[in-house]
């Protein structure tokens, strides 16, 4: 059996899952949930072509489609909640970009 430093480092980008850079988004967002429409702000940490990383004082629901918005620029799209968990200041949540920021 070969050892880990042995083995082959093939497909390197596999080992990221993400497809697009990320790029820091310290700014407020505003969420909705599309069933419930219960809207909250959040804190953005982090932006890509495909989704957002935030923060927020409240945990959203696995799967749920929301509408995100960046008040300060105007722009919107729908989303689905891709992760969700506690951290030390607030619940980080994953959201999956359905079409473009527009």
């Amino acid at each position: 059996m070969a050892a880990l430093q042995d083995l082959e480092v093939s497909g390197v980008a596999s080992l990221e899952p993400r497809q697009s850079e990320r790029f820091p988004m310290p700014c407020s967002v505003w969420m909705c949930c599309l069933a419930t429409e219960r809207s909250v702000t959040a804190r953005g940490l982090n932006i890509s072509a495909r989704g957002m990383a935030l923060v927020t004082d409240e945990a959203l629901a696995l799967g749920a489609a929301i509408q995100v918005a960046l008040p300060n620029c105007g722009l919107s799209a729908l989303a689905r909640v891709r992760n969700c968990e506690w951290q030390n200041v607030g619940w980080r949540v994953g959201v999956e970009l359905l079409g473009s920021l527009a």
